[in-house]
């Protein structure tokens, strides 16, 4: 799969906007907020989303944390044109909150704030092989110095177990190298219900923590969730 643009531009066909009706991804975005960003002391917070989407958790973002800091900030980047125009349709509640977002891809954008958190919530599956060291270095370059990052991806085990049970999900298995260290990852078809249907890369597990290792990030802790039967990975890195 070459075409880069593909990946978010395939957020233009389905129907994404309807995640507020299924409150998919709902449980690990609460997840999230509970038990690692609302831990953090002090009266200012600032976060990042990677791909954005409808602006789902950044609504969670701000419901959640509105009581616990005085100042909120909020940025994201969504490339899908569909998927940011919903968005700013719908103006998000900015009790102390200072909002901005980005209608571009994430080594497109450009921002001069410092944050606390970058999210990462199954985005990583769009980035090509190519492009992960320019992303690991911007991440680390965006993140203020006890930053964290928190990467979500589908689990390793259960994706392997679905595409055994539902082989028509199944596209290609590649292999790439890293740091002279050679890594799989698999192409395949990714069911949403009452969304619609998209194609993902998944890489195993393991090159995540070298990927972040290598561009200056200790791994913090790595936990897997099941929400509602999908099982999914959250790795949590922090700049050294």
């Amino acid at each position: 799969m070459k075409n880069k643009e593909f990946f978010y531009l395939q957020y233009n066909k389905v129907n994404w906007q309807n995640q507020e009706k299924t409150k998919i991804n709902s449980f690990v975005d609460n997840f999230i907020i509970q038990n690692i960003i609302s831990k953090k002391e002090g009266d200012e917070i600032k976060i990042f989303d990677i791909g954005f989407g409808i602006g789902f958790f950044l609504r969670m973002l701000q419901k959640n944390l509105s009581k616990s800091f005085k100042t909120i900030i909020l940025e994201g980047c969504e490339p899908s044109r569909k998927n940011y125009k919903y968005f700013k349709s719908k103006p998000l509640n900015l009790k102390n909150t200072r909002l901005r977002v980005f209608n571009k891809t994430f080594l497109q954008t450009n921002t001069d704030t410092k944050f606390d958190f970058l999210t990462a919530i199954y985005v990583f599956t769009h980035f090509a092989s190519d492009e992960l060291n320019d992303v690991a270095q911007k991440i680390n370059s965006m993140l203020n110095n006890e930053g964290k990052l928190i990467l979500v991806v589908a689990n390793e085990k259960y994706l392997e177990e679905k595409l055994k049970s539902k082989k028509d999900l199944f596209i290609e298995r590649n292999i790439f190298e890293f740091d002279n260290q050679k890594y799989k990852e698999v192409l395949h078809y990714s069911e949403i219900p009452q969304i619609g249907t998209i194609i993902d890369y998944n890489r195993e597990e393991k090159f995540y923590p070298d990927l972040f290792k290598r561009h200056g990030f200790n791994l913090d802790s790595k936990k897997d969730l099941d929400d509602n039967g999908f099982i999914c990975t959250i790795f949590v890195f922090s700049k050294r």
